[in-house]
C-alpha cells in the first residue's frame, strides 16, 4: 500500500510522464522556449526539464540541435532588432529597467580583446547573455562573425544544461523519496535568484539620471543612416566596410 501510494506521487508522475515524452516533442517544445527566452531564466529551466525527459545519448544530440536552433532563432531576433532599434531601445523606459550596468557588460563582451569567446561564453550570463545580440546589432557587427560564435557558445551552453538535467533526472528516479526535498530547494534557489536579480536593478531614479541630458536631436543623430550611437558613446558606421567600431 506505501509503494503504490508512493508511486501515485505527483512529482514521480512528472518523471515517468518526461521519460515516456517523445525525443522529437521534446526537442519542439525546447526550440520553441528558447526563440523566445533565449538564456533567460525559463531558458535554462527548460533546458534542463527537458534534460530530465532524455536518457540515451542519441536522445540528448537531437534535442541538442533543437535547441541550438532555437538559440539561433533568438540571436538572430535580436541583431535584427538591435540592428534597427537598438539606440533607441537602450534609451526606452524597459532599456533603464534593464540597468545600465548590464548593458555596459553586454557591450564590453560584443567590443573587448578577443570578443569572439566572450560572445560564445556570453550564453551562461542569464541576463547580459540576452542582451548580447541587441547590442552585437547596434554596433553593425557583421552577422556572419556574430551568429559564429553565438551558435558556438549555444552549442556548449544547451550540451550542459542539458546533460546536468538528464544526470538529475536518472538520480531522482532512482531515488525517488528525495524528490519533494530537491524540489522544495529548486524553487528557494530559484526564488533567491529572482530577489538578486530584483535589487541588482539600479533605482529607477539613478537609472534615468543618465538620460536627463537624451534629447529628440540625440535620437535623431542616432538613428541616421551614416550610423548608430550607443549609450556609452561608441559611434559604429553602418557602412564601414571593415565592420570595426569606431571609437
Amino acid at each position: 500500500m506505501p509503494a503504490a501510494a508512493h508511486d501515485r506521487d505527483p512529482g514521480v508522475m512528472l518523471l515517468d510522464m518526461l521519460q515516456s515524452s517523445s525525443p522529437y516533442l521534446v526537442g519542439s517544445i525546447l526550440l520553441a522556449v528558447l526563440a523566445f527566452a533565449g538564456s533567460l531564466i525559463p531558458g535554462v529551466a527548460a533546458i534542463l526539464v527537458a534534460g530530465a525527459a532524455l536518457a540515451d545519448p542519441w536522445e540528448i544530440a537531437a534535442v541538442a540541435l533543437a535547441g541550438c536552433a532555437g538559440c539561433a532563432l533568438y540571436a538572430t531576433g535580436g541583431w535584427l532588432i538591435g540592428r534597427r532599434y537598438g539606440s533607441r531601445l537602450r534609451r526606452s523606459g524597459a532599456g533603464r529597467r534593464i540597468g545600465e550596468r548590464r548593458w555596459s557588460r553586454a557591450e564590453q563582451l560584443a567590443t573587448g580583446a578577443g570578443y569572439g569567446p566572450a560572445l560564445a561564453a556570453a550564453c551562461f550570463l542569464p541576463v547580459v547573455g540576452s542582451l548580447t545580440p541587441i547590442v552585437a546589432g547596434t554596433l553593425s557587427m557583421p552577422y556572419t562573425r556574430f551568429i559564429r560564435w553565438a551558435l558556438a557558445g549555444s552549442a556548449v551552453w544547451v550540451t550542459v544544461y542539458l546533460t546536468l538535467g538528464t544526470l538529475a533526472g536518472e538520480a531522482l528516479r532512482q531515488n525517488r523519496h528525495l524528490l519533494v526535498p530537491i524540489l522544495v530547494c529548486v524553487a528557494v534557489v530559484v526564488a533567491g535568484l529572482v530577489v538578486i536579480n530584483h535589487r541588482a536593478r539600479p533605482p529607477r531614479e539613478a537609472a534615468g539620471a543618465g538620460d536627463t541630458g537624451d534629447t529628440g536631436d540625440t535620437d535623431a543623430a542616432a538613428d541616421a543612416g551614416s550610423g548608430h550611437t550607443i549609450g556609452s558613446g561608441h559611434t559604429i558606421g553602418s557602412d564601414d566596410a571593415s565592420g570595426k567600431i569606431v571609437g
